[in-house]
């Protein structure tokens, strides 16, 4: 009888090291780490992750506890975690995996708490967080849409499960209680697609409590306790209960047949990493406007485009983008022209060249008006197309002006996929309007960059602590 997907992926990554670990993905791991470190920053001085700071410090404070980012303050274990989730999600600024699963803020807290209080150092740190983030998108993968479609929100679904093997990777959890970590982190996890689809602001705490809930699932997994073995493709299992069957059927694909096949989920454990696929948002919006964002900017950057000239703009995406949070739910305000949608995102960037990264989260619905009448105008020439063949982060954008002449651009879905240079290179942007001294934003890019060699992961958490 052939392993279980739980069994398969705990005899792969119990024993794993960062030895076996190739270079790209140890960069990628630094990259996915180093932009949420970053970001943890920017939220912190939200309304939202003051709020965090403030709500864990006042219920689950220890002296000897795990540290809160930016604050420094010291509490509990999942205290830490779950404040910490917030500040790297607070203004949508996450890294996302085919667009509806943003492992950053599950994973990298969970890993963070569990190697200060462990005393793991920075290989094991990379390791941990390379399992946790291969684990979580594989057994996502081609199931995001479907999951959707049932009405939970993919994020926190999935992200659960990604804490739970940060942390039992880093508190040396054998074999047999991986498999239960994952088991119970299978009926630990939930979240709903009712916020995103009618303007409620729930998912604003999906991650920071996927994250506790995974946390929990691998130190319960310690205890004298049988987690299920087919938790995951089990007739009553994870997939049953969350994609509506446990043969791989599909609602909803990102593009190709309705059906998947459970043996892609653990197949070339080691070689294909799903990982390589993540990108990090600059953006304080939905993944899928960041490409748009990154396109228009491009083509405003190449061709002059005076906004009283333009006659249209179309931009053709994947369709799912088109349909947040799910075809089966759509939210109408991110479809039609208006504060917060892709015509919104469009419109701004073709007028004002770029779009801020620091600037205030925006979402659709918010009561807001755009901030100069040409805004408001222009995106009312906006097109938004969805295309069942066209991949995700994959826009194409068609200016036509009242003269008859056109400008185009479109990208193949990988531009944004960067790598830790690239990373460096996009964060630094932000230092100037952060309030933070740059020689203390530079030591925090210096400590990823060289987490290898680290003794001890203590020393970048404290580098992320407010001076």
């Amino acid at each position: 009888m052939a392993d279980s997907l739980t069994r398969t992926f705990a005899k792969y990554i119990c024993p794993l090291v960062y030895g076996d670990l190739p270079p790209a993905v140890v960069d990628k791991i630094k990259a996915s780490l180093l932009h949420a470190l970053i970001i943890s920053i920017v939220g912190a001085n939200t309304s939202h992750g003051k709020a965090a700071i403030a709500l864990v410090k006042e219920e689950e404070a220890k002296a000897d506890g795990a540290t809160i980012l930016v604050d420094g303050a010291k509490v509990t274990r999942s205290g830490a975690a779950f404040a910490n989730s917030k500040l790297m999600h607070a203004t949508n600024q996450t890294d996302s995996y085919r667009m509806l699963i943003h492992p950053g803020p599950c994973v990298i807290p969970a890993a963070l708490a569990a190697a200060e209080l462990g005393g793991a150092d920075g290989r094991q740190l990379i390791t941990a967080l390379a399992a946790a983030y291969e684990v979580e998108a594989r057994i996502a993968g081609d199931f995001i849409p479907t999951t959707q479609a049932r009405g939970f929100r993919s994020s926190p679904v999935y992200g659960t499960l990604g804490a739970a093997v940060a942390t039992g990777m880093l508190t040396g959890l054998d074999e047999d209680q991986m498999v239960t970590a994952l088991a119970l982190a299978c009926t630990f996890t939930g979240g709903t697609t009712e916020g995103p689809r009618g303007g409620g602001r729930e998912m604003m705490y999906h991650e920071p409590n996927a994250t506790r809930n995974g946390i929990m699932a691998a130190l319960l997994a310690k205890e004298n306790l049988r987690g299920s073995e087919m938790a995951l493709e089990g007739e009553a299992g994870f997939y049953n209960a969350f994609t509506g069957n446990n043969k791989g059927e599909l609602t909803y694909s990102f593009g190709g047949p309705l059906q998947t096949n459970f043996d892609n989920v653990v197949s070339e454990l080691g070689e294909r990493w799903e990982l390589m696929h993540v990108t990090p948002k600059i953006y304080p919006t939905a993944g899928y406007n960041c490409p748009v964002i990154e396109l228009m900017t491009q083509l405003r950057a190449s061709h002059d485009m005076p906004t009283a000239e333009i006659e249209s703009i179309t931009v053709d995406m994947n369709w799912l983008e088109t349909l947040y949070p799910s075809p089966a739910f759509p939210n109408p305000q991110r479809g039609a022209p208006g504060v917060g949608s892709t015509h919104y995102f469009t419109a701004y960037t073709c007028v004002h060249g770029g779009y801020p990264p620091l600037r205030d989260r925006i979402d659709p619905g918010d009561p807001t008006s755009p901030e100069d009448q040409q805004v408001a105008d222009l995106m009312q020439r906006v097109k938004v197309v969805g295309e069942k063949d066209r991949g995700s982060f994959a826009p194409r954008i068609t200016v036509v002006m009242r003269d008859g002449a056109q400008h185009q651009g479109e990208f193949g879905g990988d531009e944004l996929k960067w790598d830790m240079a690239t990373e460096t290179e996009r964060i630094r942007d932000l230092f100037g309007g952060l309030n933070w001294p740059v020689g203390r934003l530079e030591s925090i890019v210096d400590g990823v960059a060289g987490l290898e060699s680290q003794p001890t992961a203590k020393t970048l958490i404290k580098a992320c602590v407010g001076p």
